[in-house]
This record gives C-alpha cells, sequence and structure tokens, in this order.
C-alpha cells in the first residue's frame, strides 16, 4: 500500500499520497465601472456659464475614480454652494480638492472669479479685476481666454505671499456621451487651463469637464502642479463623478 503523507499548510489538514495540493483562490470579479466615456458621440450644444458652476444652494456628491473608472475611496465627498459676501463675491463653491471658490456674475451672465481660498495651502488668492471664467455661452471649438493681475495671501493674517498674473483659457472641445452611476447623458467636453505666474511660484491646473444642458457638471478631471522657486512642491491628479440625485429642471445660477 502506497504511504500516506499528513500536511498541514495554512491551518488546515490534508491527508493525500505523497503530495497535496494547495487550495485553489477564488478569483474575484474586478469592481464595476461607475463613469465611462462611450463610443458613440453626443450631438453637440452650446454650454451655458450656468452649467459650468454649481448654482447657489447646489448639494452635490462625488465619488472619486482611478483611470479605469472604478470607485477608488470612500466616503463620497460632499459640496454645498452657498451665498455669500465675502470678498466681495456673490456665492461660494466648495471644489472637489478642498479648495473654496467665490464667484460673481456679471450682467452679460459672464461667471467671474472673486477669490480661492485654499486651506491645505494656508493661501487666499484674489483677483483684481474678477477673472472671468466664461462668457455667457460658449460654442464647439470656442477658445476663451482672460486674466487678472493676481495676488496670494496667508490665510492667518500675516499677509502678502505672492503676487503676479493669472491667466486661463477654456475651450469647448466635442461632444461626448458617458455613462455614470445615475445614467447615460449626452454632454460636452470643456477643457481649461489656468496658470498663474507669480514673483516666487508658478501654479498649473488642467480640468476636463463633462458637461450636460440644463444639468451641469457631471464629471471632472484635473492636473495640479506648484513650484516653488522652481522646486516642485505639488501634483494633484483625480477624476470624480457626480453621484448625487439629478434635476432636469433649469436652474438659476445665483441667488
Amino acid at each position: 500500500m502506497m504511504p500516506l503523507r499528513a500536511i498541514v499548510r495554512l491551518g488546515w489538514l490534508c491527508i493525500v499520497p505523497l503530495s497535496c495540493a494547495a487550495p485553489r483562490e477564488l478569483a474575484l470579479p474586478a469592481p464595476a465601472k461607475i463613469f465611462e466615456v462611450l463610443t458613440a458621440p453626443s450631438t453637440a450644444f452650446p454650454v451655458d456659464s450656468s452649467d459650468l458652476i454649481a448654482p447657489f444652494d447646489a448639494q452635490w456628491t462625488w465619488q472619486l475614480v482611478d483611470a479605469n473608472g472604478r470607485a477608488i475611496k470612500d466616503p463620497a465627498i460632499q459640496t454645498l454652494a452657498s451665498s455669500t459676501a465675502l470678498y466681495g463675491a456673490t456665492w461660494m463653491v466648495p471644489m472637489i480638492d478642498g479648495d473654496r471658490e467665490f464667484l460673481s456674475q456679471g450682467k452679460d451672465d459672464e461667471i467671474s472669479l472673486v477669490a480661492v481660498e485654499a486651506p491645505h495651502d494656508q493661501a487666499i488668492s484674489y483677483f483684481t479685476p474678477p477673472l472671468i471664467l466664461a462668457p455667457s455661452q460658449m460654442h464647439l471649438e470656442e477658445l476663451f481666454a482672460s486674466s487678472s493681475s493676481m495676488r496670494v495671501d496667508w490665510m492667518d493674517g500675516r499677509g502678502e505671499r505672492d503676487r503676479g498674473i493669472g491667466e486661463r483659457t477654456a475651450r469647448v472641445v466635442r461632444g461626448e456621451r458617458i455613462r455614470t452611476p445615475l445614467g447615460e447623458f449626452e454632454t460636452m467636453r470643456v477643457e481649461t487651463k489656468f496658470e498663474a505666474t507669480l514673483r516666487f511660484a508658478k501654479a498649473q491646473r488642467t480640468n476636463t469637464l463633462w458637461v450636460a444642458a440644463g444639468i451641469g457638471v457631471i464629471a471632472e478631471e484635473w492636473r495640479g502642479r506648484v513650484t516653488v522657486m522652481g522646486i516642485p512642491i505639488s501634483n494633484d491628479v483625480g477624476t470624480a463623478v457626480r453621484i448625487s440625485p439629478i434635476t432636469t429642471t433649469k436652474r438659476v445660477s445665483v441667488p
């Protein structure tokens, strides 16, 4: 008779003739994608400035996703846009990365950036005159550019930290149909770029926004880089999708 060998492996007992096969690992299914740009094109439409920025009293919930469109972080990020007169703005919009933008709306419905609070960097940036982010409406392949003087102060009241020029461009690239946990949306892909050239520092940030008419930004991708005296001090990359309930009612942008 063939001898038996008893092998204890990983806490389990296996008695087999001469050999013992390792337990087979079960392959877990990959997490489902919650953000995907579909191959079917979207019909182009004009992009209103009111759809580029969260309106007053909008409470949005965002989920961060990886390069494959799968969720990567819990809990989700919640933002609430609110009315304010701080810095001479009309309303404040929290950003996904933790910054807070203070905005105003002109008589021709253009949206302007008055100031930005960056708590993670203990900085407040002021724009004089306010930096125009977008005209009342943009069309396919249209490029919009603006610039403004920029001053950066310490948030703790220590005074001025740096100053220079802030420049921004926005372009409507193409129509794209996307899929998120809230369904499929016809969107316009809008790409923006911001550059701050200061005495001691330089900052660059690019954003890709997927914008649905009358609904607003459905998904956003960003890349940011800051250097001080030529030395990189921060790099920020991310993608997020809205997962809060969607209303298709056209909204008023300001209180």
